[in-house]
C-alpha cells in the first residue's frame, strides 16, 4: 500500500482536479483508495464527500487539523483514525464504494495556535519543534493502519511544504507532480524537488503528470517532448486542458453518476485509466504491494 503525496509548489496546475479523477478512476477499477486532503482549502475533500458532509466534519471536529491535534496526545491509538475517515466519498457510482477521504480544514493553518489553547498538550511539549518530532514520531502506527485498510493512498498537497506535508512526507512511498508544461510551472516543479532535498526526506519522485496541457501552444509541445528541468521522468500520459474536465469538478451533493465515463466524459475517462494503469504498474515495480486487506469493510465511513 504506497502512500503517494500530489505535490506543486505553483498553485492553479490542475492537482486537485487529478487527485479526484485519479483517486475515483482507482476505485472504478477497484483499488481501494484514500484521499486525505491536506490543502486548507479543503477542495478534495469537499468533491469527493460533498458539502453537507464536509460541514458535519467540520462541526464534529473529524478533518485532519482534529486528527493531527488527537495525534499530539501522547496516548494517541491509531485505532482513532477510523472516526476521521468519510465512506463512499464521490459522486460516481461505480466508484463510491472503493473511496474514502479524510478531509482538511481552513483550521489547519492555526494549528500550533489550537495546540497552545489545549492546556494538557500544552504541557506535553514546550516548542512547536518538540511537537512537531511527536507527531512525526506517530506516523509510522498511522502508515501501519493505513496499510491495513487501503490499497492506495493520495494525499492532496497545498503548494507549500506546510507541517501537515512535512508529516506525510515522512511515510510517504512517493511523490507525483502535476504541472502545467510552461516555464513557470516546471521551475516551481523543479524547486518543489531540491527543497524535498535539503529537508532530507529520502522519498523518491514517481513521475511527473503534465496537466492543462494546449496542444495549440508551441511551448506545451516543446517542454512535453523535452522538459528542460530534471523532474520525475514523465508520465506517459499527458491531461488536456479542457471545459469538460472543469465541468466534473462541480460541487453537488445530490446528483449521482453512474461512472466515470459519463462523469468525465469518454476521452478524459480514458486518459485517467490509462495513467491509472502506468501508476499501478509504476508502484508494482517499485514496492511490496502486500495483498489485498480484508479490513476496509470495517471502516465505518457513514457520515
Amino acid at each position: 500500500m504506497p502512500v503517494l503525496l500530489m505535490i506543486n509548489l505553483k498553485g492553479g496546475v490542475g492537482k486537485t482536479a487529478s487527485t479526484v479523477a485519479l483517486a475515483e478512476t482507482m476505485a472504478e477499477c477497484g483499488q481501494r483508495v484514500l484521499v486525505i486532503d491536506a490543502d486548507h482549502q479543503s477542495m478534495a475533500g469537499e468533491l469527493l464527500a460533498g458539502q453537507s458532509r464536509m460541514l458535519r466534519a467540520e462541526r464534529s471536529r473529524t478533518t485532519l487539523h482534529d486528527l493531527f491535534l488527537a495525534m499530539a496526545d501522547v496516548d494517541f491509538d491509531p485505532k482513532l483514525l477510523n472516526k476521521f475517515v468519510i465512506g463512499n466519498a464521490s459522486t460516481v457510482g461505480s466508484a463510491m464504494s472503493n473511496l474514502w477521504t479524510i478531509p482538511c480544514s481552513f483550521r489547519i493553518d492555526d494549528f500550533f495556535s489550537s495546540v497552545a489553547k489545549s492546556n494538557r498538550i500544552c504541557r506535553t511539549y514546550a516548542t512547536e519543534r518538540e511537537l512537531q518530532v511527536g507527531l512525526g514520531k506517530r506516523m509510522p502506527k498511522v502508515k501501519k493502519w493505513l496499510m491495513q485498510h487501503f490499497d492506495y493512498v493520495l494525499v492532496d498537497c497545498p503548494p507549500s511544504i506546510a507541517m501537515q506535508v512535512k508529516m506525510f512526507l515522512r511515510i510517504a512511498d512517493g511523490y507525483i507532480i502535476p504541472s502545467i508544461p510552461d516555464q513557470l510551472s516546471v521551475r516551481g516543479s523543479e524547486n518543489l524537488v531540491k527543497r524535498i532535498g535539503k529537508l532530507n526526506f529520502k522519498v523518491p519522485g514517481i513521475g511527473t503528470l503534465w496537466t492543462l496541457y494546449r496542444q495549440q501552444v508551441a511551448l506545451h509541445r516543446e517542454i512535453v517532448k523535452e522538459p528542460f528541468a530534471k523532474l520525475p521522468t514523465p508520465f506517459e500520459t499527458v491531461i488536456p486542458n479542457a471545459t469538460k474536465l472543469a465541468s466534473a469538478m462541480t460541487l453537488n451533493d445530490a446528483k449521482m453518476i453512474p461512472n466515470c465515463d459519463i462523469k468525465y466524459g469518454n476521452e478524459f475517462a480514458s486518459r485517467y485509466g490509462v495513467l491509472t494503469d502506468e501508476l499501478i504498474s509504476h508502484c508494482n515495480a517499485r514496492f511490496v504491494m502486500p495483498a489485498k486487506s480484508m479490513v476496509a469493510s470495517e471502516l465505518v465511513g457513514a457520515m
